[in-house]
């Protein structure tokens, strides 16, 4: 499973973002389940969690880790394909460039780390009359 993956068109967003298949990616989190379960935990019929399923694994926000035969039934087990959904700022505004980086920083850096985030953000935060602006947004993930 990746860290992170970008939603690159409203479609993908707006498939995420429908209730249920919100309700099942969070359901899943790193821990493989299958439609069943799925239905149980979240108290939905099992006919509507394998259509919002197909519907995740088409577009490539869930995928099939595991597969199991129980009297002669394959089960699926499914996982998100990432830790986290991030729309692309383009959707929103064709004008902006975006450059990702992406890197792991050990927990007991981190404080450190942050406390020279905070000196450059300081540093770079000057308000210039008359000069181009740049928005950066940084995420932390645990």
């Amino acid at each position: 499973m990746k860290e992170v993956h970008i939603l690159n068109t409203l479609e993908e967003i707006n498939i995420v973002s429908d209730p249920i298949r919100l309700k099942i990616i969070m359901t899943l989190g790193a821990t493989p389940k299958t439609a069943q379960d799925l239905s149980e935990s979240l108290g939905v019929s099992r006919s509507k969690i394998h259509y919002h399923l197909k519907i995740l694994e088409q577009n490539g926000i869930i995928e099939v880790v595991d597969t199991e035969l129980i009297n002669g039934i394959t089960q699926k087990y499914f996982l998100p394909v990432a830790k986290a959904f991030i729309p692309n700022s383009e959707i929103f505004n064709k004008n902006l460039e975006e450059k990702q980086f992406t890197f792991k920083i050990p927990k007991n850096s981190y404080g450190a780390f942050e406390e020279e985030l905070n000196e450059l953000i300081k540093k770079y935060s000057q308000n210039e009359e008359n000069s181009e602006n740049f928005q950066v947004q940084i995420y932390k993930l645990s």
